[in-house]
């Protein structure tokens, strides 16, 4: 709930990383300077506000969640470490910002890991030494500032011409308004990707909830790992689009797609499979909410991977108005959508309705960069359409099968998971792609640039 007070934020940071990605090729070093100086000015101007949302939704959070009174005090301090932690991130996002309008961010890659391992393995000893949901949230605090102290340290050592410049008020405006729309569309986007549970929980119960996020665990974890390739090559689309090299960006986009698919494909036939005895080895099987369930929550994940491409590559652009009413539409259609579904159908109900409404992303998106960058060519067409097709034959043959599997230990589990992830992605390979799909991943994979200039 602590991070519906991001919604305040004015995203100041995006708008700086998507700046510098967009004309870090064509600007002087002073004005990249200016508009680190103006980014650190707009966020902390809507500091307040944050702190003011924050704490109302500190103070009702044992009434939100229906908690008994002997445990208002500690959920209450609980959120405060969250909204803290909250803070810290959005100041420190920064130096992120710089580093990926850069296209450096596998610069921290490394040390990301490191600190998130090293952040689970405190909360596992705030969990096993007793000191509970508290616990938790500070480490979370501390978390938040070792990352934002290595970020700081790799922006220095790496970006040479990194500082803070002059700016002036027509700048902090111009910039204010930019990011009101970037906080417009994390606001959509918020009730869009974050709402699921609050709505599942509110209409259903929480014993629904439980089922969902459990089942939902290995799908996620596909999301965010195709959403860290994602985020790491885009900011290097955002120079070809500042050159209006459109012919380059619709390539990289495609070969985007197409990994992307490759991916998603093999992984999530992985899922579909094995996800049954993965959740009964880990918590037991009566928290899996069944082999249907299991393959609309992969769609759901899936659906995610492929909007997000063409939604951060018109954060390029720096144009947002549309999207934001696309997305604002999405979000409307799905809420009143699972408002009739949900209570009937439940899980099934809820995934449907998110389907149905981010459909409406699924094309606007698309549409969007069409006209951005003058690009007659149809949406529909085989190229595009095949690897969809067959990767949704391959699924439903896998949620099929799923019902017949059953394994009894991890090592074998690991076992059937590499071997299940190699053979549908060799039988995605050669069934969805065509030979110039196939020839563009190789180039890449082979460590050609494909970003360079001519």
């Amino acid at each position: 709930m602590t991070n519906y007070a991001g919604m305040a934020d004015t995203r100041a940071t995006q708008v700086l990383k998507w700046s510098i990605a967009n004309k870090r090729d064509i600007a002087e070093d002073e004005e990249l300077k200016s508009d680190v100086t103006t980014a650190l000015v707009v966020t902390g101007l809507i500091l307040p506000f944050i702190l003011i949302v924050g704490g109302i939704i500190t103070w009702y959070a044992p009434y939100i969640t229906k908690a008994d009174e002997q445990y208002h005090d500690i959920i209450r301090i609980a959120c405060s470490f969250l909204v803290l932690a909250l803070v810290i991130n959005k100041v420190f996002n920064l130096f992120e910002s710089v580093l990926r309008g850069m296209n450096l961010g596998f610069k921290r890659m490394g040390l990301r890991a490191g600190i998130v391992a090293f952040g689970g393995a405190i909360k596992v000893l705030a969990i096993t030494q007793g000191f509970g949901l508290i616990g938790l949230s500070a480490v979370e605090v501390i978390t938040a500032l070792i990352t934002g102290a290595t970020f700081y340290f790799i922006v220095k050592k790496n970006i040479g011409w990194f500082g803070f410049g002059k700016t002036n008020l027509s700048r902090v405006v111009s910039y204010g308004k930019l990011s009101g729309w970037f906080m417009a569309f994390t606001m959509s986007k918020m009730f869009l990707l974050h709402s699921d549970k609050i709505l599942l929980g509110y209409l259903v119960g929480p014993i629904y909830v439980t089922k969902y996020a459990i089942t939902m665990f290995t799908s996620l974890a596909l999301q965010g790992f195709v959403n860290a390739i994602i985020m790491g090559i885009i900011p290097g689309v955002g120079g070809l689009y500042s050159r209006k090299e459109f012919d380059k960006v619709q390539k990289a986009r495609r070969i985007i797609t197409s990994i992307n698919w490759l991916l998603a494909s093999s992984i999530g036939v992985t899922i579909l499979l094995l996800n049954s005895s993965f959740i009964r080895l880990w918590v037991g099987l009566e928290h899996y909410a069944g082999s249907f369930e299991n393959l609309m929550i992969l769609f759901v994940s899936i659906q995610v991977i492929f909007f997000q491409i063409d939604s951060l590559i018109i954060n390029v652009t720096l144009n947002m108005k549309k999207k934001v009413l696309f997305s604002s539409l999405a979000s409307g259609v799905t809420i009143l959508l699972a408002y009739f579904l949900v209570e009937r159908y439940f899980i099934i109900g809820l995934c449907s309705s998110v389907l149905i409404g981010r459909f409406i992303l699924t094309i606007g998106y698309p549409l969007i960069l069409k006209e951005k960058m003058n690009d007659t060519s149809s949406i529909f067409i085989r190229q595009k359409i095949q690897p969809f097709v067959i990767s949704v034959i391959l699924f439903l043959i896998a949620a099929y099968l799923s019902q017949e599997i059953s394994i009894p230990n991890w090592i074998s589990l690991i076992g059937a998971g590499t071997i299940s992830t190699v053979g549908s992605g060799l039988l995605f390979w050669h069934l969805a792609l065509s030979i110039n799909d196939r020839e563009e991943i190789m180039e890449v994979v082979s460590g050609i640039k494909l970003f360079k200039r001519d």
